[in-house]
């Protein structure tokens, strides 16, 4: 399918919208009082068995711990883990770290939780010690894991922020291509109107409406990313039919055959960019001679079980416009860079030119 591009704005992927690192943290400390619950044995002290008395001190050292990785997470990192401002990071850490290890070390001795070497009851500042060596390193892996969830966090946004500022290119130079589309199409068609009106031929006011008929299609359907591919090809017989006013009548119902082969049901089953196709018609007249018979150009369209549209545009030349050398060629130009956006490693475009001939041949994969 190709790239569509919606003016809606985008909807933030669910692994960006989720606040995964915040679930990370409270799943691990849910982990670590369970484990401490069913095994009741601290690294230092035995846990209460009272149930309530447990769960109280979990919850106070789970505030003290939450204190700490938020701290890190919402405010330092965010303000000051910048190039320039590293020391300021480095001492605004190592302060919380400090400030947290004493806190958690107080509310052990508060808290009455027994530290102990063996049968060996320790002293106030023997204990405060001992908790010191065992909260600092705990508050160094808590400062690690914050800034780690931190940091996945603002990669994955970024990231996304990323993708969404290339769907928005994307999305402005496909409305720039088409812009240059239609201007390019509308001057082409004008000057074969012109030329009717020079020779006061009868056939110009028939041709002032089909290519008012073409316009309503450009201007309303081919604002959508996709259009069934019934409107493109009726969009492609309406051309061709302003085309055919250029010819004598009876020469025109000849001079351009166009096969369509399409699946039953397919034309309306499948979708594609609009006017996709129209910059190969426009070549053909482009660079076609009108004077050629028994035909002028031939088209052909077709639909492969498998999703390939084949579409090929044949006309007929003379010899010195069959390498064209005039200025512009905005079509094909257009053509080709819609192409690789839209369907990027999945068309064929190619062009073969000869002293006589000019063939256009397109497979896009569906």
């Amino acid at each position: 399918m190709p790239v569509a591009v919606s003016a809606r704005f985008p909807v933030v992927p669910w692994r960006v919208r989720l606040p995964w690192p915040h679930l990370v943290w409270l799943g691990l400390l849910v982990y670590a009082d369970a484990q401490l619950w069913f095994t009741r044995a601290g690294l230092y002290y035995t846990a209460p068995q009272n149930a309530a008395l447990f769960w109280r001190n979990a919850l106070l050292a789970d505030l003290l711990d939450c204190a700490l990785f938020y701290v890190n997470y919402l405010v330092l990192q965010p303000r000051l883990f910048k190039p320039r401002r590293s020391l300021a990071y480095l001492g605004a850490v190592v302060g919380a770290l400090l400030l947290f290890a004493l806190m958690r070390a107080g509310l052990s001795v508060v808290l009455a939780e027994g530290v102990q070497v063996g049968r060996l009851q320790l002293n106030l500042v023997a204990q405060m010690q001992l908790l010191l060596t065992l909260h600092l390193p705990l508050g160094g892996l808590i400062l690690l894991l914050s800034a780690g969830l931190r940091l996945a966090g603002d990669y994955l946004h970024q990231r996304e922020n990323r993708r969404e500022l290339e769907r928005q290119h994307l999305r402005t130079e496909l409305s720039l291509l088409k812009t240059q589309l239609q201007p390019h199409f509308l001057f082409n068609t004008l000057n074969n109107i012109y030329s009717l009106t020079l020779q006061a031929s009868p056939q110009a006011p028939e041709a002032v409406m089909r290519l008012a008929e073409l316009m309503r299609y450009q201007l309303y359907d081919s604002t959508d990313d996709l259009v069934p591919l019934a409107h493109e090809i009726q969009h492609l017989r309406g051309f061709l039919a302003l085309q055919l006013l250029r010819l004598p009548p009876d020469e025109a119902d000849e001079a351009l055959p166009f096969t369509v082969l399409l699946p039953p049901g397919a034309e309306y089953a499948r979708r594609l960019p609009p006017m996709l196709l129209l910059p190969l018609v426009e070549n053909a007249f482009k660079h076609g001679d009108l004077a050629a018979r028994p035909l002028v150009a031939r088209l052909h369209l077709q639909l492969e079980p498998d999703g390939r549209l084949l579409f090929s545009v044949l006309n007929y030349c003379t010899s010195n416009a069959a390498t064209p050398t005039a200025p512009g060629g905005v079509g094909l130009v257009n053509l080709r860079r819609r192409l690789e956006l839209l369907y990027p490693d999945r068309h064929g475009l190619s062009v073969a030119v000869t002293p006589t001939e000019y063939h256009v041949q397109l497979e896009v994969q569906l």
